[in-house]
């Protein structure tokens, strides 16, 4: 409100009153901002097993290893530029 008003009326507010409020605007926002994340990462649960949550099914094949991957598209790259 300070803020709006001192923009409006230039001569109502001086420098160092202007500069404190928008400091404690900045610093009011930051500690919004941290008490929202600190708020987010706490977990009601403890981390604790209390098997509500389903386990999903692994695939049954195993993935291939990156080496078989990488040469596999390495050939599949020679054959289309035909070297």
């Amino acid at each position: 409100m300070i803020l709006k008003r001192a923009k409006k009326h230039p001569e109502l507010y001086s420098k160092e009153e202007i500069n404190f409020a928008k400091n404690f605007k900045k610093h009011l926002k930051l500690e919004k901002k941290h008490h929202e994340r600190k708020l987010g990462d706490s977990n009601p649960r403890g981390g604790k097993d209390d098997g509500v949550r389903g386990k999903s099914q692994q695939p049954q094949e195993s993935r291939q290893p990156k080496r078989q991957w990488i040469v596999k598209l390495l050939h599949q790259a020679r054959s289309l530029v035909g070297l």
